[in-house]
């Protein structure tokens, strides 16, 4: 009975896990849209709003720094048994930040032109926009490490801090203040100080080495996708700009109502690469939560994107095609998000990545090539299929599940004593945490 109870106690607190950092991730990424389309109402320009997508390629650069320097550092110290890996990395990831974040900021008129945009009325916005990234990155490493520490409500708790301060001051500033450089400088200090007092507070004494390349092999597969997404949508959004205002603003409303959901469907991932590092991943109550996840997920951003479009004026039919290829991949990925982790890290870095380079290529030569507006989504699909067919394979070729979690076909069983001895303290640790949530 002890342990019926134990296990639907266990259920519930993976489920509730999932939704709560799930809502965390999201509320970080909705903060900033919120901003713009805030923004654009206060200066009475809706152009502000394509700030979001002419900034949208960067967005994977900040991807990779979180992803080499945050998430890989901290799968690292969790197999390596070592928090120096997550300190230094962090530090040096800030430093390069910094250096890749101003390069547009300095060049920002040349960037903005790229996209065919006039340069005079994004100018500040986009500034705004890179600079707040770099603060973001810092305040992500903390963050990152929080949840690999199971301390997701204090993580959700600063997202929300962070996140509704921001908010709160660019619009307060911006109302007080026209001259937006103004709204700017105040917010970004607020922000800074803000994320200076948090890293004094988490950041422990450490030691500075130049191993951090070292992590890569843990997110090799990632910082490859993060790379071609950069390419595909630096390219990709170009050629939708070129096609006329209606198909820019429905693919600015496509992308603000369906972005933040995006990122919230990444606690997927994140779950699975913490449970993993941590050897008590349970495969088969997972999925099942994730895809319940995915399911409420998808259902929100479709009304959300609705309104959206509404709300700006854009035309339904053109917004319904990019909401649809958007819905479509949503649908379909929990389970390639979960096999990704699990084969990253527990079977082969190296077909992991190879299979996402390719897929991930595939996606980059057609969303460049085909003239069209909706030539991202097309790639986004195709690649959506292909990964979906490749993981697939890969599951019932390599992997068997045995008691609700995954294992490598022919692999060793954890019959050892030190294996069984390490697992049995990792879940002694994992059910007090559950006691405690």
């Amino acid at each position: 009975m002890d342990a019926t109870k134990t296990k639907n106690k266990a259920h519930r607190f993976r489920l509730k896990r999932i939704f709560r950092m799930g809502s965390g991730l999201f509320i970080y990424s909705l903060v900033p849209i919120l901003s713009w389309i805030i923004l654009a109402l206060i200066k009475g320009d809706p152009r502000i709003e394509n700030v979001f997508s002419i900034t949208y390629p960067m967005q994977f650069v900040y991807c990779i720094m979180v992803s080499l320097f945050a998430t890989a550092a901290n799968i690292r110290a969790n197999k390596e048994k070592d928090d120096n890996h997550i300190y230094s990395s962090g530090f040096w990831g800030l430093i390069i930040s910094i250096i890749v974040f101003l390069i547009p900021t300095i060049f920002v008129d040349g960037y903005i032109t790229f996209f065919g945009q006039d340069a005079e009325i994004y100018r500040e916005y986009v500034i705004y926009a890179f600079t707040l990234t770099i603060i973001q990155i810092a305040f992500s490493f903390v963050i990152e490490k929080m949840y690999f520490d199971d301390r997701e409500k204090k993580a959700n708790l600063h997202l929300l801090i962070f996140n509704f301060t921001n908010l709160a001051v660019l619009v307060v500033s911006s109302l007080i203040f026209p001259n937006f450089l103004i709204s700017m400088i105040i917010t970004l200090t607020v922000m800074l100080a803000y994320v200076v007092v948090l890293l004094s507070r988490e950041v422990k004494k450490f030691k500075i080495n130049f191993s951090f390349l070292k992590n890569f092999k843990y997110e090799s597969a990632n910082i490859v996708s993060y790379l071609f997404m950069f390419a595909i949508y630096l390219f990709g959004l170009k050629n939708a700009f070129c096609a006329g205002e209606d198909y820019v603003l429905a693919l600015t409303v496509a992308g603000l109502g369906t972005d933040a959901f995006w990122d919230g469907l990444q606690a997927i991932s994140k779950i699975a690469k913490i449970d993993l590092s941590k050897k008590r991943y349970d495969y088969k109550n997972e999925l099942k939560n994730a895809s319940i996840f995915s399911a409420i997920v998808v259902l929100v951003s479709v009304v959300m994107t609705i309104a959206l479009a509404l709300i700006s004026g854009a035309k339904l039919e053109i917004v319904a095609i990019y909401l649809a290829f958007q819905v479509f991949d949503m649908l379909l990925d929990p389970f390639k998000l979960i096999m990704s982790s699990f084969t990253q890290l527990e079977y082969s870095p190296i077909l992991n990545t190879t299979v996402d380079f390719i897929c991930k290529g595939i996606r980059t030569v057609l969303s460049i090539v085909i003239v069209s507006p909706f030539c991202t989504e097309i790639g986004q699909m195709s690649q959506c299929i292909l990964l979906l067919i490749c993981y697939i394979v890969i599951r019932f070729a390599k992997f068997k599940v045995v008691d609700g979690k995954l294992k490598v076909i022919g692999g060793e069983e954890g019959t050892k004593e030190e294996s069984s001895s390490e697992n049995k303290t990792s879940q002694t640790i994992y059910e007090k945490t559950i006691d405690n949530n």
